[in-house]
């Protein structure tokens, strides 16, 4: 994975264990969690603590336990680009995402999309959210100018606008920059 520097990066285990179970589950409770992994409870609620602070996940609702609430967590942006980055399962990953973050659509596109791209679209992905802590448009042409030093078979192409098709808005968008950045070129 690429940090701020372009230099590889690497995380904790325990960490890494908690991006995954969450990229593969629901929002979950600090103690779901640790049971998910088979993990300890203090060691997980540190590492919980330490992904927050480095913005991989949130408090996204609250669950009642025998009267009282707890705070269940999930994804960020730059969490699931990790959890991708990290080998997690895309169908789980979008369908959660689609619930948790239903109007991003450019979000849910990139989750679909980057697979077909491979590691370094990934990796432009990561360190866009790293830097700005979204993603835009500005995001995809970087990808797209990426992706013409590194050649896609035609599987791949059909693949990637079958994707593209599903997002009309984000289609005809990429059209134009395309458009645009071949004008340039």
């Amino acid at each position: 994975m690429l940090t701020q520097e372009g230099k590889g990066h690497s995380f904790p285990p325990l960490q890494k264990r908690i991006i995954l179970h969450l990229a593969q589950s629901r929002p979950q409770t600090i103690n779901e969690t640790k049971k998910g992994i088979s993990g300890h409870y203090k060691s997980s609620w540190i590492a919980f603590n330490v992904l927050k602070k480095k913005g991989l996940i949130k408090h996204t609702k609250s669950k009642d336990w025998r009267g009282r609430q707890f705070p269940c967590f999930w994804l960020t942006e730059l969490g699931i680009f990790l959890a991708l980055h990290e080998g997690a399962k895309q169908e789980v990953l979008l369908k959660t995402t689609r619930e948790i973050y239903p109007e991003n659509k450019d979000l849910h596109f990139l989750i679909e999309a980057v697979p077909i791209l491979g590691k370094h679209a990934l990796d432009v992905l990561y360190l866009a959210v790293l830097n700005r802590g979204v993603i835009n448009q500005t995001d995809l042409i970087a990808i797209f100018a990426a992706q013409l030093q590194n050649k896609l078979n035609p599987k791949q192409i059909t693949q990637f606008i079958e994707v593209l098709k599903k997002y009309p808005e984000l289609h005809q968008q990429t059209r134009k920059n395309l458009r645009e950045l071949s004008n340039l070129l």
